[in-house]
């Protein structure tokens, strides 16, 4: 029996056993397989299909795992980038410790963990004294929030599968993650949109809250307050007032910036969503609208940066929204995960390189961060139905 055709079983089996951590999942689980079997999306051949994709995406991205743990990038991309390729390993049932990729992931686990600041930062290349400096290059400024808040939410997702005892003051580590976090999110903000929300370290000339940092950093306070962590709600609630504040019904989607007209991208869209379903509003307007949105501006032309034919749209990252978007349709449900999962498949089976990788991206900036990065993107959006990672449950 393929992984894929027995998402289903290997689901409810792992719903059992997070049942006996420190966080509920069951009933989410309960009602993810009450709903339309999501495998009648695809063909029973399509599934297929996927099953032998993700399984020579997994072989690749094993066989590139360094010495140390991480998985390659540059060095302004870690541990961020070794955290997304673990979360693309869980995202199909493969977990630290155990089976064919047990040892290579706790040893990947291991690494991130170790690489964290006194400040609490998840980053390699950052301020290294005990308090955040915001004196940092724009290149360091503008990672180390992604690092630090991908970095966070794998650890606690981890954490909440009880696969980390081996691994010395883990509890602690996230811990001093989600007061580092807590402490960014309250730096001075110049436009009260802005408030609640995270942006680079360094304060920036135009804007001090951005919906793709504040994304990550959501993510991690809600993971983190699922796995039984101290999170108060105030910063949940003052960062979804955030989000809210970019969303633009003139165009039915979410903008990067709150105080901003018109600075939109499929990534964006993809990000505003799961925040606000991550928060509990599920079919919230603003959701329907982004999802109706992402439905006219589809992923069929691989790896194109400008998808709109707009010279003013520059940042939209293919396989970064790619992700964001397939996670953000599967938790609207209905049209938007029938018609939009079936067609992003197919155009990611058909660009698989033929090791089993993904191209980088070719936007001019994340093109640096190689093809772990986009690779493990690319599988998580494969893995999205699985809904093995309590973050992404519906």
């Amino acid at each position: 029996m393929s992984f894929i055709r027995s998402r289903k079983y290997l689901r409810f089996g792992l719903a059992l056993f997070f049942a006996t951590c420190a966080f509920s999942i069951a009933l989410d689980t309960q009602m993810a397989l009450s709903q339309e079997p999501i495998d009648d999306v695809l063909s029973p051949s399509e599934w297929q299909r996927v099953d032998g994709s993700v399984e020579r995406a997994l072989q690749w991205l094993g066989s590139r795992q360094q010495d140390d743990g991480s998985f390659p990038t540059q060095p302004q991309g870690q541990p961020g980038v070794t955290s997304l390729c673990v979360m693309a390993f869980l995202s199909h049932g493969h977990v630290p410790g155990e089976g064919p990729y047990g040892a290579q992931l706790l040893k990947a686990v291991e690494y991130i963990a170790s690489r964290q600041k006194p400040s609490g930062l998840l980053t390699v290349v950052g301020p290294r004294g005990t308090t955040i400096s915001r004196s940092v290059a724009f290149w360091t400024s503008n990672t180390v929030p992604y690092n630090h808040g991908m970095s966070g939410l794998l650890l606690s997702e981890v954490y909440a599968m009880g696969q980390v005892h081996r691994i010395e003051n883990f509890e602690g580590t996230i811990e001093k993650a989600l007061s580092a976090t807590l402490t960014m999110q309250k730096w001075p903000k110049r436009f009260p949109a802005e408030q609640g929300g995270w942006r680079y370290l360094n304060s920036q000339r135009d804007y001090d809250s951005d919906l793709s940092v504040s994304g990550w950093q959501l993510m991690f306070l809600r993971s983190a307050k699922n796995a039984g962590f101290d999170v108060p709600q105030k910063p949940i609630d003052d960062a979804v007032g955030f989000v809210r504040n970019c969303f633009r019904p003139k165009f039915g989607a979410f903008l990067l910036h709150a105080s901003d007209e018109d600075y939109r991208s499929r990534g964006m869209a993809g990000a505003g969503i799961l925040a606000l379903a991550h928060a509990g509003f599920h079919d919230a307007p603003e959701a329907l609208q982004a999802g109706d949105w992402i439905l006219r501006n589809d992923f069929r032309r691989y790896n194109t940066i400008i998808p709109f034919g707009q010279p003013d749209w520059p940042d939209d990252r293919y396989h970064y929204g790619a992700f964001n978007c397939t996670q953000a349709m599967y938790q609207l449900g209905g049209k938007y995960w029938q018609q939009f999962y079936p067609p992003m498949v197919r155009v990611l089976l058909e660009n698989q390189q033929s090791d089993g990788s993904w191209q980088a991206e070719r936007h001019q900036f994340d093109a640096k961060f190689g093809n772990a990065y986009t690779t493990a993107l690319s599988v998580m959006t494969l893995g999205a139905p699985n809904q093995l990672l309590p973050i992404f449950q519906r």
